[in-house]
């Protein structure tokens, strides 16, 4: 039986093609795909001025809160003028994508999409790693770095702010078996066959 929505979720390593992947599904399947994108939706529903929240996407500004359960969003929306932008902005991101995910098909990636929906069936959790020789020229290329050492402090940085943001704001761990359906190292089957091999198993699963 053909589910009624498709989602797919994707976590990712700094310089392991996540974006690339994401957006090669969704052109696959015809579905929407959500990145950074996701500040201009927001702005489509409300006064919201996107450039006021882009420097704190998936990064933690502020520890108004310790760390906590599924019940951060439920218990503290009336302590909104206390935190922080990034508390802030992981609201509003979490109703949105919730909200998307009750009416439509989608590629989502990175904001902690795959704890968000992890309760709803129609979710596939990837998690897309690579190896250091993979990920580094791609680093390179995207951030206009000369040396590998760059790139190396870029993907660490990177992926440390991805750390601290997706753990802080979930009672999940990063890059873990336990929050994922599938872990996928990219730089075994490179970009493009990796997306064959993701469309494989949504296939079934769908």
């Amino acid at each position: 039986m053909k589910a009624e929505r498709m989602i797919i979720s994707i976590g990712r390593e700094c310089g392991s093609g996540g974006h690339e992947i994401g957006k090669k599904l969704a052109q696959h399947y015809g579905i929407n795909y959500y990145d950074e994108n996701i500040l201009g939706e927001l702005a489509k529903r409300g006064s919201f001025d996107p450039n006021d929240f882009s420097k704190t996407e998936e990064k933690v500004t502020g520890k108004f809160f310790h760390h906590h359960s599924g019940s951060f969003s439920a218990e503290n929306r009336d302590l909104a003028d206390s935190m922080s932008k990034s508390d802030q902005l992981f609201l509003m991101e979490k109703d949105l994508i919730e909200e998307l995910a009750r009416k439509e098909s989608f590629v989502i990636v990175g904001r902690a999409a795959e704890a968000i929906l992890k309760d709803d069936p129609n979710t596939l959790r990837i998690f897309v790693y690579a190896e250091e020789d993979f990920r580094l020229p791609r680093v390179k290329e995207y951030f206009h770095l000369l040396t590998n050492e760059e790139a190396r402090k870029q993907m660490l940085k990177i992926d440390k702010q991805r750390k601290e943001y997706f753990n802080y704001y979930t009672d999940e761990e990063w890059g873990s078996r336990k929050g994922h359906d599938f872990m996928i190292d990219s730089s075994l089957l490179g970009v493009d066959e990796t997306v064959e091999a993701i469309i494989a198993i949504a296939d079934k699963k769908f």
